[in-house]
């Protein structure tokens, strides 16, 4: 495959460059040897074919630089060392010269083209070891400000959260009171009917918001959890109405367990709400890959929805906050896994969770 000229050629010119000197260097030397033209020095063909194979391996390498996890912006550097070590090793050579005896100027033309190809080969050797160096320091930093940022932010959001769950709720303790009384003295006003619902929605959401924010941090601590004993316990504590489960031996995974029960939870409330009170649900291993699924026969998520589902807020439901998936999400990406949305055999829903781990 020919190698992008605006992220290879460019900016690699001096490695091609006399890379290609080197090439037309070796083709003329071996015709010049071929028709007689010059007599053969002793040794020759040691340094002819070690100049070869140094050569062919700097094509090698050079040529795999696009692919590899070295920025183009090392690649300055990179020319630097070929040319120092080219620069270095021909010196050190010539140096040598006067002390050994050599047989006419084409043995010494040789000798000057393999301490150049070879000091180059080496420096460009020392050359890719430090790029991967700087990549890896580089990569390190901005992993620890991402880090850094999003523990910032995440602690931001709960922060702002808890400030807002406690400055609500505390309103609406004083409008429940006030609503018992109101009933008290009005006992057949309908309008009160419409108040405790909305107060009950608005408790929902502040209890959501609340959990979104501490939900998404990072999982250290881990323990092996029984998915199977998981999903039934859960489903115990959340109103199914008449929907069933089955569990069909999903693996025990590494979980923080209580997160892993708000996943459960949060999917189980999910199906009943869209599949009705009759929904059957389902709980397996996943075909060929460590990790487990979650399926309902309901009506399931239209294609253009499987990826907004995931976002805050965003709800099919009038009664909806738009929190339960998000949540999920957020649990999910705290443990390193991976969530995927899809439609299910029997065209309901499907969340398969991959990339868990086994317990040891």
């Amino acid at each position: 495959m020919a190698a992008p000229p605006k992220t290879v050629v460019k900016p690699l010119w001096p490695i091609w460059g006399l890379g290609l000197a080197f090439v037309l260097s070796l083709a003329g030397e071996l015709a010049l040897l071929s028709v007689g033209s010059v007599p053969e020095p002793s040794g020759y063909w040691v340094g002819y074919v070690s100049s070869a194979a140094v050569l062919l391996g700097v094509g090698y390498l050079v040529r795999r630089l696009p692919r590899s996890d070295i920025s183009v912006a090392r690649y300055r550097r990179l020319n630097r060392w070929w040319l120092a070590g080219a620069a270095v090793f021909l010196l050190v050579n010539v140096g040598f010269m006067p002390t050994l005896p050599t047989e006419s100027a084409f043995q010494v033309f040789g000798w000057i083209r393999w301490a150049i190809g070879f000091g180059g080969g080496i420096g460009l050797l020392i050359g890719l070891f430090e790029a991967r160096a700087i990549e890896r320091e580089v990569r390190a930093e901005r992993d620890r400000i991402r880090r850094t940022e999003l523990r910032r932010e995440r602690d931001r959001l709960e922060e702002f959260a808890s400030v807002v769950s406690h400055d609500l709720r505390n309103p609406l303790t004083v409008a429940r009171g006030h609503l018992d009384l109101a009933r008290r003295e009005h006992p057949d006003d309908d309008h009160l009917d419409a108040v405790e619902p909305a107060l009950d929605r608005m408790e929902d959401i502040i209890g959501e918001t609340l959990a979104l924010a501490r939900e998404g941090k990072r999982v250290d601590e881990v323990d092996d959890v029984a998915v199977d004993e998981c999903a039934r316990r859960c489903w115990s504590r959340v109103d199914t109405a008449d929907a069933t489960l089955r569990v069909a031996e999903p693996p025990a995974v590494r979980a923080d367990a209580d997160r892993l029960s708000h996943v459960f939870e949060n999917l189980f409330r999910n199906a009943v709400e869209h599949g009705g009170p009759g929904v059957t649900v389902r709980v397996g291993a996943l075909d060929g890959e460590v990790g487990f699924f979650f399926e309902d026969d309901g009506p399931g998520i239209p294609d253009d929805r499987a990826e907004r589902v995931r976002e805050t807020g965003f709800t099919t439901t009038q009664d909806g906050t738009g929190f339960g998936l998000a949540i999920v999400d957020q649990i999910v990406d705290a443990h390193g896994w991976t969530l995927r949305i899809g439609a299910g055999d029997d065209g309901g829903a499907r969340f398969e969770i991959a990339g868990v781990d086994r317990p040891s």
